[in-house]
């Protein structure tokens, strides 16, 4: 009776240890970590201009939207519009007014050459007929009317040298005034810089940022799981590996992979940041930042 009792505790201890043995080798085969639920790229946090007063917010929380679509308008927009307005009129003033008082100049210097041509072959003509044909006082007469002639001529040329440079002035300056009145009005147009789901609005109309965020968005088609591993494990992993995401906040665990692994240990935990792409991003897309439990497979042998 002794030894058939013996051979039962035996054989019980024997599957306990079966038991404890198996669990141990399962339990090393995975490495447990907290991670934080993050979109892919990160959450945006968009501003307008310092100083800027918001005039309009374009959209609303939950709204997905595209790339440049507009989200927030500041209300330097207004006077930036005016300013572009009167650059355009200078502008055209400078390429219709100009160009007639360019158009006026040249008829002058021709003018001004005519009277030249003619006095130059007036004074020719009396020098043609000799010194007897004339006075003194004919020829200083002919010659001065030749000089007068030739200094009209000349103030034309450089009054329309004078014109056509200023012309190029002032087109450059509204034109140079427009950009800029342009670029500022852009700066107070606050588009999405991706594609996207906003967030958060946090200013109302009216208010100035101060540099804070008005908008907040992310890209929630991708999610990620940031996760910590200890050091001494992170040989252990590979792109590629198995994870499984779980949280009282989840109504089933979250399936994911190893997309990254980091090369910078942590001086304070002693830890490694890898990334997880989770493979359903709806579930975790509303729990940015979220904390988590990873489970991580291990992808066969340790990796030496």
């Amino acid at each position: 009776m002794k030894k058939k009792y013996f051979l039962v505790c035996f054989a019980f201890g024997l599957l306990f240890t079966i038991l404890t043995a198996t669990a141990t080798i399962a339990a090393e085969q995975k490495i447990g970590a907290l991670g934080r639920i993050k979109p892919h790229g990160g959450v945006i946090s968009i501003g307008i201009p310092p100083g800027n007063i918001i005039s309009a917010v374009l959209v609303a929380r939950g709204d997905v939207v595209k790339k440049g679509t507009p989200l927030v308008i500041s209300r330097e927009t207004y006077p930036n519009e005016a300013e572009i307005s009167g650059a355009e009129m200078d502008l055209r003033e400078a390429n219709t007014a100009g160009k007639k008082a360019i158009e006026i100049k040249k008829l002058e210097a021709t003018i001004a050459k005519m009277q030249l041509e003619h006095s130059r072959s007036a004074l020719n003509r009396l020098l043609e007929g000799g010194s007897e044909t004339y006075s003194t006082q004919a020829k200083e007469e002919r010659e001065h009317a030749v000089k007068l002639a030739e200094v009209k001529f000349d103030l034309a040329t450089k009054e329309l040298e004078r014109l056509k440079l200023n012309q190029e002035i002032n087109t450059s300056k509204a034109a140079a005034k427009i950009k800029a009145g342009r670029k500022k009005a852009e700066q107070s147009r606050v588009a999405a810089p991706i594609d996207g789901t906003i967030l958060e609005i946090n200013q109302k109309i009216g208010g100035s940022a101060d540099g804070e965020a008005v908008v907040k968005m992310a890209d929630l088609s991708r999610m990620d799981v940031v996760a910590d591993v200890f050091e001494g494990d992170i040989f252990k992993l590979s792109i590629g590996t198995k994870t499984a995401v779980t949280s009282k906040a989840l109504a089933k665990s979250l399936a994911g992979r190893i997309t990254a692994i980091g090369r910078i240990v942590s001086a304070q935990s002693r830890n490694v940041e890898i990334i997880i792409r989770l493979d359903d991003p709806e579930a975790a897309s509303r729990l940015i930042n979220h904390e988590v439990n990873v489970s991580i497979d291990l992808p066969g042998p340790v990796r030496k």
